[in-house]
C-alpha cells in the first residue's frame, strides 16, 4: 500500500513540475512581449510607427494599389525597399536618418533575442527539442510575434542588409528572419 501511495505521489509530482515549467515558460514569454514594448525596443519600435503614420493616407492607398499590380515578389520587395528609403528613412524634423537606422537595429536585435528564448531561428536539434526545452513558451511566443516580425522583415529587410553590411554584423536580424519564415509563423 505504501508503494502504491509512494507512486502516486511521485507521478504527481512529476506533473506538478511539469506544469509549473511550462507556466514559467509562458511567463517568460509574455515577460518578452512586455519587454518588447517598453523601454528601449517600445521606444524604437515608436519611432518607426510615427514615421509611418506620418505619411499621408493618399500616399499610402496610391503605395497599395501599386503593389497590388505587381505581380512578382521580387518586384513588390524592391517597391518596398524604394518607398522606405524615401519615406522612411529619412526621418523627420525629430529623428535624423541615423536615429531611424538605429531603431531599425535594435528592433531587430530584440527580435533576435526573443526568438532564441523561444528556441527558434536557429539549428536545434531533435534532442534539443525534447529533452532540453527552449527558456520561453514557443506557441506564446509564435503568438506575439510572427506577425509584427514578418512585416517588420517585409518593410526593413533591405535596411537591415545594409546595417549588417556596414557594421559587419552578418547575424543581425537573421534569427527573426529564420523564425518568419519557419512553420510556427506559416512559412
Amino acid at each position: 500500500m505504501q508503494a502504491i501511495a509512494l507512486i502516486v505521489a511521485g507521478g504527481w509530482a512529476i506533473i506538478l513540475l511539469g506544469i509549473d515549467d511550462h507556466n514559467r515558460r509562458v511567463d517568460l514569454a509574455m515577460g518578452q512581449a512586455a519587454g518588447f514594448v517598453e523601454g528601449r525596443p517600445g521606444d524604437a519600435r515608436r519611432l518607426l510607427d510615427r514615421l509611418w503614420y506620418r505619411i499621408p493616407a493618399e500616399v499610402m492607398e496610391l503605395f497599395r494599389a501599386a503593389l497590388a499590380r505587381l505581380p512578382a515578389e521580387e518586384a513588390r520587395n524592391q517597391a518596398i525597399r524604394k518607398f522606405v528609403g524615401d519615406y522612411i528613412l529619412p526621418g523627420d524634423e525629430q529623428a535624423d536618418p541615423v536615429d531611424v537606422q538605429l531603431a531599425i537595429a535594435d528592433v531587430a536585435a530584440q527580435l533576435d533575442l526573443i526568438v532564441t528564448c523561444a528556441g527558434t531561428g536557429g539549428g536545434r536539434s531533435w534532442f534539443e527539442d525534447h529533452f532540453l526545452p527552449p527558456r520561453c513558451h514557443r506557441a506564446t511566443t509564435e503568438v506575439y510575434f510572427c506577425g509584427y516580425t514578418k512585416s517588420f522583415h517585409t518593410l526593413y529587410g533591405g535596411v537591415l542588409e545594409d546595417i549588417r553590411r556596414t557594421t559587419g554584423n552578418r547575424a543581425l536580424g537573421s534569427a527573426s528572419l529564420d523564425f518568419a519564415k519557419g512553420q510556427g509563423c506559416g512559412g
